[in-house]
């Protein structure tokens, strides 16, 4: 994204309409207090057969787009329309968003992105086969020792049966 004092944005719309089903848009752009995701951008990408957006900035409509059941994550909530403030410069490419444990993550196309309403992680794709692997591996692990606790073993006996996750 990118300051922008006009109205309209072509690129955007080309951006939204070049979603392709199953997929995630994931939008950068660091405009503080700017809402770059609401309704009509959502139900616009649902039609399109997209699977979520992961939003570095803000969102609207939330009441909507639960409504609507279209899987949102973003870093926070602006009534603040993007329109005449920011303007997007790409998309189909890389993007760099904050990151937990380095200063940025990229994200490319193709990348998978798992999130939820603690957070979202990015895999690579040339790593997603790997990852998802050991991810199954540890939720087994999770739904065993949650087992055990349900059936009234201690939680630090749970872990030291089966170990962290």
């Amino acid at each position: 994204m990118a300051p922008y004092p006009g109205t309209g944005d072509a690129l955007k719309m080309q951006a939204c309409n070049g979603i392709s089903p199953d997929e995630v848009s994931v939008w950068s752009g660091g405009g503080e207090g700017v809402c770059y995701f609401g309704e009509l951008i959502a139900l616009g990408m649902m039609h399109r057969g997209s699977a979520g957006a992961l939003v570095d900035g803000g969102i609207r409509d939330v009441r909507w787009l639960r409504q609507l059941d279209f899987p949102v994550v973003a870093a926070f909530r602006s009534a603040i329309q993007s329109i005449g403030r920011w303007r997007v410069t790409g998309f189909q490419a890389p993007v760099y968003l904050p990151g937990a444990t380095t200063a940025r993550v990229v994200v490319c196309p193709g990348d998978s992105i798992l999130a939820d309403e603690d957070g979202a992680i990015v895999i690579p794709k040339i790593i997603v086969e790997d990852v998802l692997a050991k991810a199954e591996e540890m939720t087994a692990r999770e739904v065993a020792i949650r087992e055990a606790i349900g059936n009234g073993l201690s939680l630090a006996d749970a872990l030291k049966q089966f170990g962290h996750v």
